[in-house]
C-alpha cells in the first residue's frame, strides 16, 4: 500500500519497497528493502461542478529518499536522489547522518523542500513533517521485520 500526502500543487508518497539491485547483480546482498519517499508535482482538475470531486493526478518524482537496508537494522543502503529527470533518479547520494538517525534526518529534510515545491507546499510539508515521519518509521519498522522469503519479477521487484 502506498501512503500519500497531497499539498497544492505537490504530494509526498511512501510505499515500502523490497528488490533486487540489478546495480549490484553478480554481488553478495543485491535484496534492498525499506521505505522510498518521493515527493512528486501534483494536478488537480476540475469537472466544473460542486457535485463532482476533483481529478488528482501525480506526476513522476522530481526527488527521491530511499530508506533501504541489505539486512534488517542495517542502514548501509540509505541514500537520497536530489534531482531526479522524468521519474528517473541521478546518482544515490549519501549522508552517513541519514543513516544514524534516519528519522531525525528525515524530519529535518522534510522542512528543506521550498526550492523544488515553492514556498505554500513547502510550508505544508514541513508542518506535517512529523506525521509522515511517523508514517515512514512505521514502514521502516514493517520493512525491518524477518525478510519474508519472496520471488522478485524480471525488474527485481517483489512479484505479487
Amino acid at each position: 500500500m502506498e501512503r500519500i500526502w497531497a499539498f497544492e500543487a505537490s504530494a509526498i508518497t511512501a510505499v515500502l519497497v523490497d528488490f533486487l539491485d540489478p546495480a549490484l547483480a553478480g554481488q553478495p546482498d543485491i535484496r534492498e528493502r525499506g521505505v522510498r519517499l518521493e515527493i512528486r508535482p501534483m494536478t488537480v482538475g476540475s469537472l466544473n461542478t460542486i457535485y463532482s470531486s476533483p481529478t488528482v493526478s501525480l506526476k513522476p518524482a522530481v526527488v527521491r529518499i530511499d530508506l533501504l537496508e541489505s539486512a534488517p537494522h542495517k542502514a548501509d543502503r540509505m541514500h537520497l536522489h536530489p534531482d531526479m529527470v522524468d521519474g528517473y533518479p541521478d546518482d544515490r547520494t549519501y549522508d552517513e547522518t541519514m543513516a544514524e538517525n534516519p528519522m531525525v534526518w528525515l524530519r529535518s529534510y522534510l522542512t528543506q523542500l521550498h526550492q523544488w515545491v515553492g514556498q505554500a507546499d513547502g510550508d505544508a510539508m514541513a508542518d506535517a513533517s512529523e506525521a509522515i515521519t511517523a508514517e515512514a518509521a512505521s514502514l521502516l519498522e514493517d520493512a525491518r521485520q524477518p525478510w519474508p522469503e519472496v520471488v522478485h519479477d524480471e525488474r527485481g521487484l517483489v512479484a505479487g
